[in-house]
């Protein structure tokens, strides 16, 4: 056995590995990555005031906002204000992110469990390919397993100390989760909910269930609280809302409704069902967690089977009545309230998995570490050596447990080596072939913006666009204002109000790519009357140039 130095240097060089290889993974060709053009039109759109800054405005004229608190775009706004509007400044937040979750998990799981559970944790995270790929988009998802990997230590803090500020910073932080992706942060709160009543003494759960709770969405509507009280004359209107209010986009478009057929996110995939994440169809759900999840899976019944052997029933018992026991129950709460959720879900994104990933990757540690020691150790769940660590050799029955621990350890090391092989060579695959999580459609192209800045001519706007997302390609490039005709659902700019913007000179250009409808009867007023008054701009595909109103 190392001495006490030796072992905390060994173990510091194997984090500092772990955080390179995650670093390596994230950042390596992170410039050839293309952006979500969505949220980086809103990243560009405010940095240009701060009233855009803290609405989460979509376009530079504040007339439209992204349908998610802006929490996490403030990062990526500030990252481009050191970095520069680019796609190194829009990704770093992300990439951060998801390194960091890989050292946070690390944290949180050494305490109660050792380095023989934190590390394999760590690393599965670090290589993990679905948590690769979202930390190489910039989207918010990374940042928000961060969060919640932060939430969890100090839930083990909780649990450890007994002492309640641990549990009410664990849920403020679970409020600042509900910023960062509203809904999908649920994965987590019942596990960290159970955590936090088993922190509190039996007579002092209400206490803590009330200041909990009362942390969690003081923070977590702190925002749209503030933000509604704003009159809606004063503020963009948020895409996906039918009326102006931030709690129907809360809770409506980005709670009910994408957990059914009629979510925002594009159905790419399969119908749900329990092997959806085992399937190897176009979103490639088993490379990128299927395999790391089957595997956790095994592993547990595995270490399940190896304790009842080796400790017995009672012992597994005594087990769960201590902080690391329980916090174990905590981490298979989460893990299984993912696998239900995400395998029921109408409609799910590769990004959205990062909700439930450190989950899988702590899950897996803990069978590691409890199959490494051969039953519950005295830094692990049991508090007491396992069985075939008693003292010295006892004949043949020690020799066979000793004979039997070296095969379970070469088995893991081999099994390890395989998973990480797989894992490193769908993470060459990720990054080679510069994959990213969004399947948003750009229509704009670098020709179309150079002519609407050449042509341009004083007007306010740049274009008139029947839909935001028509025209998030030339606010992202260009930064300047957007005429949007119409939101999810309803109209934006009525007929008359187009009508006396075209006449003052406005808007001069109308782009309208993806919409056939214009002639139908399935298209807004507005589009159809801008459709009808304006014609073809030559070479410019999409393009109209509005007529003078007579």
């Amino acid at each position: 056995m190392l001495p006490a130095g030796r072992s905390a240097a060994w173990r510091w060089l194997a984090l500092l590995f772990v955080l390179a290889l995650a670093g390596a993974n994230r950042l390596w060709k992170i410039q050839d990555v293309p952006g979500n053009v969505f949220y980086d039109a809103a990243v560009r759109s405010m940095g240009s005031s701060w009233h855009n800054f803290f609405f989460g405005a979509l376009e530079p004229s504040g007339t439209v906002s992204i349908d998610k608190p802006p929490v996490d775009l403030w990062l990526q706004v500030a990252s481009t204000r050191v970095f520069g509007y680019g796609l190194l400044g829009l990704h770093l937040p992300e990439v951060l992110g998801g390194v960091l979750a890989c050292g946070l998990l690390f944290g949180a799981l050494r305490r109660p469990f050792g380095d023989a559970v934190a590390l394999p944790a760590a690393l599965a995270l670090a290589v993990l390919p679905a948590s690769v790929l979202t930390a190489r988009s910039d989207t918010m998802d990374s940042v928000l397993a961060a969060l919640e990997v932060a939430a969890l230590w100090l839930s083990w803090q909780a649990l450890h100390s007994g002492r309640l500020r641990w549990s009410v910073a664990a849920a403020a932080l679970m409020g600042v989760a509900f910023n960062v992706k509203l809904t999908e942060m649920l994965i987590a709160l019942p596990a960290f909910a159970l955590l936090w009543l088993w922190a509190a003494a039996p007579r002092g759960r209400l206490r803590a269930a009330l200041a909990t709770g009362a942390s969690f969405l003081v923070v977590a509507l702190s925002w749209t609280a503030i933000a509604s009280l704003t009159p809606l004359s004063h503020r963009p209107f948020p895409i996906g809302s039918s009326n102006g209010s931030i709690w129907h986009v809360t809770f409506v478009y980005n709670g009910i409704s994408r957990l059914s057929s009629q979510g925002a996110s594009p159905k790419v995939e399969g119908g749900a069902g329990p092997l959806r994440l085992l399937g190897d169809g176009p979103l490639q759900y088993w490379t990128l967690i299927g395999i790391a999840l089957l595997a956790a899976c095994l592993l547990a019944l595995a270490a399940l089977v190896v304790i009842l052997v080796q400790d017995g029933m009672p012992a597994l018992r005594a087990a769960f009545l201590r902080p690391s026991g329980r916090f174990a129950i905590g981490i298979l709460v989460w893990f299984l309230t993912g696998l239900i959720a995400f395998s029921a879900m109408q409609r799910l994104q590769p990004r959205y998995l990062e909700a439930f990933a450190p989950a899988t990757c702590a899950l897996f540690g803990l069978s590691v570490g409890i199959l490494w020691r051969g039953g519950l150790s005295g830094d692990g769940l049991g508090g007491r050596r396992a069985r075939w660590q008693d003292g010295p050799g006892r004949g043949e029955a020690s020799t066979r447990r000793a004979s039997l621990r070296i095969a379970c350890r070469g088995a893991l090391v081999c099994l390890g080596l395989g998973l990480l092989a797989v894992s490193l060579s769908k993470d060459a695959y990720i990054i080679d072939r510069a994959r990213t999580d969004s399947l948003l459609t750009d229509f704009s192209t670098p020709a179309l913006s150079h002519y609407l800045r050449a042509h341009r001519d004083g007007a306010r706007y740049e274009v008139a666009a029947a839909d935001v997302n028509d025209a998030i390609g030339t606010i992202a490039s260009d930064g300047l204002p957007v005429l949007v005709l119409n939101s999810v659902d309803g109209s934006l700019t009525r007929t008359k109000q187009l009508r006396a913007d075209i006449a003052a000179g406005l808007v001069t250009f109308y782009f309208a790519p993806s919409h056939s409808c214009h002639a139908g009867a399935h298209c807004a007023g507005n589009q159809v009357w801008a459709y009808a008054h304006s014609v073809p701009v030559a070479r410019q595909p999409g393009l109209r140039r509005f007529m003078p109103p007579r």
